[in-house]
């Protein structure tokens, strides 16, 4: 039962840390495009509204995610001091 429960613990994990490089990666796309824009036109406005209109986006989807996977990664490092 023990093991089961740590496979699953594991991949919950897994699942979590994922998710989070996914919209780790996703975010950086976004700001690479931001400063593309920036550099291509050197209007500060662009770099200012992308970085603001990233946060925007991104703060909701960090959020969200801290809800459904933060306590998978919470209960890992419980169960690895045991």
């Amino acid at each position: 039962m023990a093991t089961v429960s740590a496979s699953i613990d594991s991949q919950r994990r897994k699942e979590a840390a994922r998710a989070l490089l996914n919209i780790a990666m996703l975010e950086g796309m976004l700001l690479f495009a931001v400063v593309s824009i920036y550099l291509y036109t050197k209007e500060m406005t662009y770099l200012v509204g992308g970085v603001v209109a990233s946060s925007l986006i991104f703060v909701p989807i960090l959020l969200r995610w801290m809800r459904d996977h933060a306590p998978a990664m919470k209960s890992s490092a419980a169960a690895d001091q045991q």
